[in-house]
């Protein structure tokens, strides 16, 4: 008996994934070395034209791919498409075509910054920003001022000098910044917040007996109307010109053109007053007893015992120079008191003719005809010149003068007078006896900083300019060190300070200084290293370990064991130049912010075809 069977048929491939519902459930299975996988894709896009009218249709397509798998091996594959057309068009996806019709602006449409404009513009508004502050008319920026002002900033970066311009037209203010890094960039408001800085520098409604507030006048002189302004950069150099027009610092027009802060009185167009009331010195120093602030001579404008608050801060600064203390002498108070008056009464600032005795003067002014003033306020002000003062040798300028006699060492006796006019102004006159500020008398009489006092322990304070009983000035000294400290590293002697080379360094220092330049010193028979730095802080020192640091980082430029010369790295090779056995070291400041640093070398480095010999390799 035989069995036979019916052939078992293939079953027919589903068209599409919603027509599997239809097979048994055996159709699904698989053995394991077979698959099926399923994908549906849906796509949606619209057409018709708004532009036209139309309502906007959205249409469907979707797509359904099913893919059998025998092992690795595609077996069957059926891809199916169905189109649909909807009538009700998404209000959402209406209101976004309607916003995609509107044109985009493409990145080459915008339009480009100019770093110039943006400069000139910024330098402006703080110009106008600190005007406002004095009540005065906003300047207005001017194309051809600012052309001139371009030409005169190449040419300072071109000759890296920095210099004011023969151009008698204008008002000129400069700045420049150094910086070691040569993508260093400025703000426009960086350079007016340094010339707004010396406003501490200036007194109100005098007129005044140096140019040490001259850049922040200029800033806010009140007939100036227009203004040119351009920056030229050169590395790590930038030098920022400013031109006004009028131009402002003419002598005699202070007291009308530069109001205090708040703007003129206005009952005195003329102003003759500064409003000081936050202007008081930061330096007061106390001596045990604070000064009376119950008794008040408003009509003479002190408060306090002013004489002995007077004295005592006198004697309190003197003390932290080492230096005796002065006497109050009734004599040369009453003869103090009469140059006071004259001074009030002519409303000018001014030293007395043939004085027989040092002379210190002070001014200040305020609307408030109530304003006085304690008697540590003057000496507070004149000591602050202190950071002008070069330690251990003459001044070549009268900046440190005020300084210099509160603490001369040969003054024993002091007299003080005070007068007060009816525009607000107070005139405080000093004299000291013996006179000091004698030309060749500086070192012995004008001893640096020994000590300060804070609450009841006392500290000590070096000097960057402090003198060491082998008349070495403390800069040379560390900048001594520090070389020594680089060139053991290379395995080479140590430098001695030599003072004559120090005494030549700082004649050069002080040349660049006054000239605004840093530049070598023609012939010289020394090796030379200049560094210069500036802050808008005046007050700020850069230590001898900056300047030879950057000088000595000029080593990640050098090529060892090789005679060609490079010109990067010259300042970093006569540092630890072998030969050399002497070195002189010393640093100047202007009142501009600027700080230059001088290194001489005996014998001089940097000999063509002597480089491998003198300057190995770093041993650690």
């Amino acid at each position: 008996m035989s069995a036979t069977s019916t052939p078992r048929r293939k079953p027919g491939f589903p068209g599409s994934l919603t027509d599997l519902h239809r097979f048994r459930k055996t159709v699904h299975g698989h053995d394991g070395s077979s698959r099926i996988v399923m994908v549906r894709k849906t796509d949606q896009r619209t057409f018709a034209s708004i532009e036209k009218g139309q309502e906007p249709k959205l249409e469907t397509i979707t797509r359904e791919t099913i893919e059998t798998f025998r092992g690795q091996r595609t077996e069957c594959k059926i891809t199916t498409e169905k189109k649909g057309c909807e009538d009700k068009f998404p209000p959402d996806l209406i209101e976004s075509l309607q916003v995609s019709r509107t044109p985009k602006r493409t990145l080459s449409n915008k339009k480009k910054r100019n770093p110039v404009m943006d400069f000139q513009q910024e330098c402006l508004a703080a110009h106008n920003e600190y005007r406002k502050r004095h009540g005065v008319p906003p300047l207005k920026l001017d194309k051809d001022m600012c052309k001139v002002a371009q030409q005169w900033a190449n040419h300072l970066v071109s000759r890296n000098i920095l210099q004011h311009s023969n151009n008698k037209d204008f008002g000129e203010n400069l700045f420049c910044m150094t910086s070691s890094n040569p993508n260093v960039t400025v703000s426009g408001k960086e350079p007016v917040d340094a010339w707004y800085g010396e406003i501490k520098d200036h007194t109100f409604g005098v007129e005044p007996t140096s140019l040490a507030s001259g850049h922040f006048t200029q800033v806010v002189w009140k007939n100036s109307a227009k203004l040119g302004v351009a920056f030229a950069k050169s590395g790590g150099r930038v030098v920022v010109v400013a031109n006004y027009d009028p131009p402002g610092n003419y002598v005699g027009s202070f007291s009308k053109n530069v109001p205090p802060v708040g703007g003129f009185s206005p009952n005195n167009n003329n102003n003759n007053n500064d409003d000081c009331s936050e202007g008081l010195s930061k330096l007061t120093i106390s001596n045990g007893t604070k000064p009376s602030t119950t008794n008040k001579d408003v009509k003479n404008g002190t408060e306090g015992n002013f004489e002995q608050d007077f004295i005592n801060a006198h004697n309190e600064y003197r003390k932290r120079h080492g230096v005796p203390s002065l006497k109050l002498d009734k004599k040369l108070c009453k003869y103090s008191e009469e140059w006071a008056k004259h001074l009030a009464a002519k409303n000018i600032l001014e030293h007395r003719p043939s004085c027989n005795y040092g002379e210190n003067i002070f001014c200040m002014s305020s609307s408030d005809p109530n304003f006085t003033i304690s008697g540590n306020t003057p000496v507070d002000h004149w000591y602050e010149e202190v950071r002008f003062h070069p330690f251990g040798r003459e001044p070549n300028s009268l900046k440190s003068g005020h300084f210099t006699q509160v603490v001369w060492k040969s003054s024993e006796l002091l007299g003080v007078g005070v007068a007060k006019n009816s525009q607000g102004s107070i005139y405080v006159v000093a004299n000291y006896s013996p006179a000091g500020n004698f030309v060749g008398h500086y070192v012995e009489n004008v001893p640096p900083l020994t000590s300060t006092k804070t609450g009841t322990t006392d500290k000590k304070v070096a000097s960057p300019q402090g003198v060491n009983n082998e008349g070495f000035a403390q800069f040379a000294l560390d900048g001594l060190k520090v070389h020594n400290e680089y060139r053991r590293k290379h395995g080479v002697p140590d430098l001695k300070l030599n003072k004559e080379m120090c005494d030549y360094a700082q004649e050069w220092a002080d040349t660049c200084a006054k000239s605004g330049s840093m530049c070598h010193r023609a012939n010289n028979p020394y090796g030379e290293n200049i560094f210069c730095v500036y802050s808008s802080d005046l007050t700020h020192v850069p230590s001898a370990r900056d300047a030879v640091k950057e000088w000595y980082d000029e080593i990640k430029k050098h090529t060892f064991g090789v005679e060609s010369v490079n010109h990067g790295t010259l300042h970093f090779t006569q540092i630890v130049w072998k030969g050399c056995t002497d070195l002189g070291m010393a640093m100047a400041s202007n009142n501009k912010g600027e700080t230059y640093v001088v290194a001489n070398y005996n014998p001089r480095g940097n000999y063509v075809g002597q480089f491998v010999d003198n300057v190995p390799r770093p041993r650690f």
